[in-house]
């Protein structure tokens, strides 16, 4: 679905009817499915996007920071239990299960 564009003119008579959709909208799945572009002459496009893709593009944002977090700590723990030979000591399947945090 192409991306709604309106000048200001257009977006100012239409902006009840907008923000109606908007509050409305599902989430999208991506941050711009239910975006409206409003376009000044001259000027740089603004977004106006409903609060439930925004939402829900910050919770995606917060998991993925959590799994980033998860796969760093994991190369740290695999790097700290590697005996002297570079045979782990302690498997990090088993770790991670012992600390309860999920693999993949």
């Amino acid at each position: 679905m192409a991306i709604q564009t309106l000048t200001t003119s257009e977006a100012r008579t239409a902006l009840p009817s907008l923000v109606k959709k908007a509050a409305r909208a599902k989430p999208s799945k991506t941050l711009r499915g239910n975006a409206v572009v409003i376009q000044a002459r001259g000027e740089e496009p603004v977004l106006l996007l409903p609060e439930a893709d925004v939402t829900a593009a910050e919770q995606r944002i917060a998991q993925l920071e959590e799994e980033l977090e998860d796969i760093a700590l994991m190369r740290v723990v695999e790097a700290l239990t590697m005996a002297s030979e570079g045979k782990p000591s302690v498997s990090v399947d088993d770790l991670a299960a012992e600390l309860n945090i999920a693999l993949g």
